[in-house]
């Protein structure tokens, strides 16, 4: 027969944890609702990310590091088990890296909605490196000072030792020739943009902000800007709307 104090230290024990809710278990990324799969190869899993203003995720695990492209503002709390809560408000078209290995809820507190493209890595990425733009903002830049003449398009942002990402922009007709390249690459269109990419040999495909265009190894490609001209703006905005934006990812085997 037990003694008294330890019946009474037992029920105390089981009072306490029946009034502490338990944490439940992350589910895995394709189970989470607000992410839509779009793209998904040997290389990346890509998902398109949505969610209202005043809404939460359910808590969804990141395995793998993965890229993010905001394709509007953002203004939401990332809430990762045990840490103290951050309060994040990404630009339209900010690239992020994240090395993965953890879960988080996202959280649209101040009731604005949330749109990005969640970019999984599934090869592992040695080395994380800002080059041109603060991706990692912890991290220094390193860009390299032939960037300065090279074209628009092909301005180094983020690198790791398997993939190069380059961001282009490109005025009202204006074009890229990507050329060949011996690795894969994947277009990442970003958001009020109109572009068309052309293989060689092949018909000409119309892309949007939002969109992904994969580039098999060996091939070469002419983007474009089919932007049409809008009229009656403010010569600023008139401005902005004859660039199309877009990332360049490029694996390296």
């Amino acid at each position: 027969m037990k003694p008294p104090l330890a019946i009474a230290v037992l029920a105390l024990a089981f009072l306490l944890c029946a009034q502490t809710p338990l944490t439940p278990a992350p589910v895995p990324i394709r189970s989470e609702p607000h992410h839509h799969l779009v793209l998904e190869n040997e290389y990346v899993r890509a998902w398109f990310f949505d969610i209202a203003g005043h809404e939460s995720t359910v808590l969804h695990s990141h395995d793998l590091p993965y890229l993010t492209v905001a394709l509007m503002p953002g203004d939401y709390v990332n809430a990762v088990p045990g840490k103290p809560e951050n309060h994040l408000t990404p630009d339209d078209g900010e690239l992020n890296f994240s090395k993965g290995g953890f879960a988080h809820i996202v959280r649209t507190d101040a009731g604005s909605p949330l749109k990005n493209l969640t970019i999984e890595l599934l090869r592992p990425q040695a080395t994380p490196r800002n080059r041109c733009e603060k991706v990692m903002i912890d991290e220094p830049l390193d860009c390299p000072v032939e960037a300065a003449g090279n074209p628009v398009v092909e301005t180094p942002v983020f690198e790791t030792d398997e993939v190069l990402v380059e961001a282009g922009a490109l005025g009202q007709g204006r074009f890229y020739n990507g050329g060949f390249s011996q690795f894969p690459r994947l277009i990442v269109v970003l958001s009020d943009s109109e572009l068309s990419v052309e293989l060689r040999g092949a018909k000409a495909t119309s892309l949007h902000g939002g969109d992904l265009y994969w580039l098999p190894a060996g091939s070469s490609a002419v983007v474009t800007d089919v932007r049409k001209e809008k009229r009656g703006r403010d010569p600023r905005a008139q401005e902005e709307l004859k660039l199309s934006r877009f990332f360049l990812l490029a694996f390296k085997d």
